[in-house]
């Protein structure tokens, strides 16, 4: 018997509703329910997607009703992305969180405590106290950390060697950097790079004893942050030992000068190892931000997987995150080098794989006295507001108060 218009046009519209909010389901008279779920998460280069695409295989592999597609884009727009696809129904079923991001798109997220309450295998004291804190609102456990960590300097080993210099250690003062910056600037070479992000420079506002927040809002114009800033900008204007920041502010651009060897140091997180040690022809080492007056803190950052607020199979989603963040995932990006794990027992694992001069005293200072990163709301548009207006600051035609207060300006109205 043929089947009714009005129930077609029923069925499309539920097909409809049910792949645009990130997940689709086929009955299955032999098992379980088939579900295909859609998987967000950032990623800037081949090798991460790789780790991506592998975790969401081991999903299918535990889970075999259960298939998880991953789609990635790059971090500078991958939040924006996703206000965008909440705001047009078509959020992916489960999504990455950065810690620094939960005031922004918190909201698009389920509270997963009634999901992993029920799950006997899981326990969320196995991974990172202040990060498990940090994935959270309003008492609602918002997403699970597949990672933390610190804000370290990475630095090119061979660059020192070459120029007669000591590695870094932790500890290592402002004058010890800028004495290294100096000799290892020569012959299009750069000592440093840094660009208006937030992460390139709030460890040296933290570290001479500011505080960039004020009642949970940006105060980017008091005194000391202008001293952080202008720290940093001064590097390039001058102490000539950092190269200007093109006009265009080109995502991860102090990265890639570092990879490229045109920079021999810059400042990031642990996650950045597995781009790093598979874009180099040189020996990696990492140390700890330079202090000043014996004071050195950084910021520290983590990002977890949550389960969207428009996902139709919350508890297959939840499912296939207990796989993503488990232990032998964990392993994974732990042998990878994708992040320094939040799951504790796979820390040391990360230590052995890394490879890397000084990343466990580096890591394990800076551990000491990290700031937690608080963030405030409109903190993306912060970011990419300093990203674009510090170019000026970098090429002397703006001051940095003058940048800064342009900034807070704009992200105040």
């Amino acid at each position: 018997m043929a089947m009714p218009k009005s129930l077609l046009a029923l069925c499309a519209a539920v097909g409809l509703t049910l792949t645009a909010s990130g997940c689709s389901s086929t009955p299955s008279n032999d098992g379980p329910e088939q579900v295909n779920l859609r998987w967000a998460m950032s990623a800037d280069s081949q090798a991460e997607v790789d780790v991506w695409k592998h975790l969401a295989d081991m999903v299918h592999e535990k889970h075999p009703n259960i298939t998880v597609t991953f789609e990635s884009t790059a971090f500078q727009s991958y939040y924006d992305k996703l206000n965008t696809q909440a705001a047009s129904n078509s959020l992916p079923c489960i999504a990455g969180l950065q810690a620094q991001r939960v005031p922004d798109v918190g909201k698009l997220f389920k509270d997963l405590k009634p999901l992993y309450e029920k799950d006997t295998s899981f326990s969320l004291a196995s991974y990172e106290e202040s990060i498990t804190k940090g994935l959270t609102q309003d008492g609602k456990q918002l997403a699970v950390p597949y990672d933390l960590g610190p804000y370290v300097l990475y630095y090119n080993k061979d660059m020192f060697d070459a120029a007669g210099i000591p590695a870094p250690k932790p500890g290592w003062t402002k004058d010890e950097f800028l004495a290294a910056a100096k000799a290892l600037t020569n012959d299009g070479k750069y000592g440093y790079a840094a660009d208006g992000t937030p992460d390139m420079w709030l460890p040296y506002v933290l570290s001479i004893g500011g505080d960039y927040l004020k009642d949970g809002e940006p105060d980017l114009t008091n005194d000391k942050v202008v001293e952080g800033f202008s720290f940093v900008t001064g590097l390039a204007t001058d102490e000539k030992v950092a190269p200007v920041v093109p006009a265009t502010g080109t995502a991860n651009w102090p990265a890639d000068q570092f990879r490229n060897g045109n920079a021999a140091m810059y400042i990031d997180g642990p996650w950045q190892l597995i781009n790093a040690k598979k874009n180099v022809d040189f020996t990696l080492g990492l140390a700890t931000v330079p202090a000043f007056d014996g004071k050195s803190v950084t910021t520290m950052s983590g990002t977890g997987f949550g389960v969207t607020a428009a996902c139709e199979h919350p508890e297959e989603a939840w499912k296939a995150v207990s796989v993503i963040i488990g232990k032998d995932a964990q392993e994974y990006i732990a042998n990878a080098g994708r992040g320094f794990p939040a799951y504790t027992e796979a820390q040391e694992l990360w230590y052995s794989t890394a490879s890397v001069d000084g990343a466990k005293e580096a890591i394990d200072a800076a551990l000491e006295t990290v700031d937690v990163y608080e963030t405030a709301p409109k903190w993306n548009r912060l970011s990419a507001l300093l990203q674009q207006y510090a170019v000026e600051a970098f090429s002397g035609s703006k001051s940095p108060r003058d940048v800064l207060t342009q900034v807070q300006q704009q992200v105040s109205q």
